[in-house]
């Protein structure tokens, strides 16, 4: 449960940033222009992937260090200024503010600053643990000749920046929450002590432990990079569901009650994805057992179990809603909006109806004050909206 140092914007935040987006495979900078009452316009982007086949680049491994992997993002951002109409209202003496949407675990002091707890997505990028990513990105912007020229001000998570992006066009926003590879929300707080007013929360919820497990939790977990830690998220997020399908079917499998000489392929960790699920629900009987070398006799299981398990992650997905929404208004009497990105979300067929109908159906009458909305792709404006209320801070 981290401060985000940050209040809700109003939807009147004006100007020019930059804004810089890490959180996996990618790095993506731009510039965005705000311009009040819930509106604003990207300018110019720049993106560019972390792993290269061609060159043979790979930001990723253990073997890099963080000055190399900064020393790239300051690189995008350079890239941003020379393409942007940026350039002639860029002053050397007044430094241009930038937000940085960093999608990692990390613990905050103040709204610019950021100390990473620990690395997940497949990056192992070395002596990055520990240190202020910020203190990181000055530096590399110095070594790039643009200390002078960029400031970075603002440092949040991508589940912070789809609230600010979310919140600046609808006031009505004050929970936020990524349903994708990984998970995590963050809320509004009415009145967080040590602060004036109100303040974004980051809950890191993909952390939470106190849920009831299954033996096929379990081995997932203690087979992972990382036992014990983000159980929730193994649970219902859409780096682990594929995972847990493939331990559920081959312990059929080795109950006797599926044959297992055409599940031989499928003894490799991860080696089916939530897409693939996707497609079993989806595609035409014959083309699914064609894709999966599936036997007839068994898609209705396999599509069974996979129902399943959308099914009990969106209910815990919405179950972290309730208890969020029931802590910032325990009689539930005014209206709420969650906005949620990810693809779990966006593109699994039925979850976004499963986890209506679990809000409906945990919140009773009263589920006609929460709406929930997709807000997709908001870490770019989200990381300029930090960038202009610390401006305004």
């Amino acid at each position: 449960m981290f401060p985000s140092y940050l209040q809700a914007p109003n939807s009147n935040e004006i100007g020019t940033f930059l804004a810089l987006d890490f959180g996996g495979s990618n790095a993506r900078a731009a510039v965005v222009e705000l311009k009040g009452d819930g509106t604003f316009m990207e300018l110019h982007r720049v993106s560019r992937p972390l792993s290269d086949p061609i060159t043979g680049r790979e930001l990723r491994a253990p073997s890099v260090n963080a000055e190399e992997l900064f020393d790239f993002l300051a690189e995008i951002i350079q890239k941003v200024l020379d393409h942007s109409p940026l350039s002639p209202i860029i002053s050397s003496s007044i430094p241009f503010p930038l937000g940085f949407t960093f999608s990692f675990p990390y613990h905050q002091r103040r709204i610019g600053e950021g100390l990473l707890l620990n690395w997940n997505k497949e990056i192992k990028t070395a002596g990055v643990v520990g240190k202020d990513v910020g203190e990181l990105l000055c530096a590399a912007l110095a070594r790039q000749g643009l200390g002078s020229v960029v400031r970075p001000t603002a440092i949040i998570n991508d589940t912070v920046a789809t609230f600010l992006t979310a919140a600046y066009q609808d006031s009505s926003v004050d929970i936020a929450s990524i349903i994708g590879t990984g998970h995590n929300t963050c809320y509004l707080e009415p009145k967080a002590p040590g602060f004036d007013g109100s303040l974004i929360i980051n809950t890191e919820s993909g952390n939470f432990s106190a849920v009831p497990e299954t033996l096929y939790d379990q081995r997932l977990d203690q087979q992972s990079d990382t036992p014990g830690e983000q159980l929730f998220e193994k649970k219902l997020s859409g780096k682990y569901l594929g995972e847990l399908f493939r331990q559920i079917i081959l312990d059929f499998s080795e109950r006797g009650f599926l044959d297992f000489d055409f599940l031989r392929h499928w003894n490799q960790p991860y080696s089916i994805s939530s897409k693939d699920l996707s497609l079993i629900l989806t595609a035409e009987d014959n083309h699914s057992r064609h894709l999966f070398n599936i036997p007839r006799a068994e898609l209705d299981i396999f599509r069974r179990v996979t129902l399943l398990l959308f099914k009990r992650s969106a209910r815990l997905v919405a179950a972290s809603l309730i208890g969020v929404i029931l802590h910032q208004d325990p009689h539930l009497i005014k209206p709420h909006t969650v906005a949620i990105d990810g693809s779990l979300y966006e593109g699994m067929p039925g979850y976004a109806q499963e986890l209506t109908a679990a809000l409906s159906e945990g919140l009773a009458s009263k589920s006609s004050l929460v709406t929930v909305k997709l807000s997709a792709g908001g870490s770019l404006t989200g990381a300029a909206i930090a960038a202009a209320l610390e401006k305004l801070m």
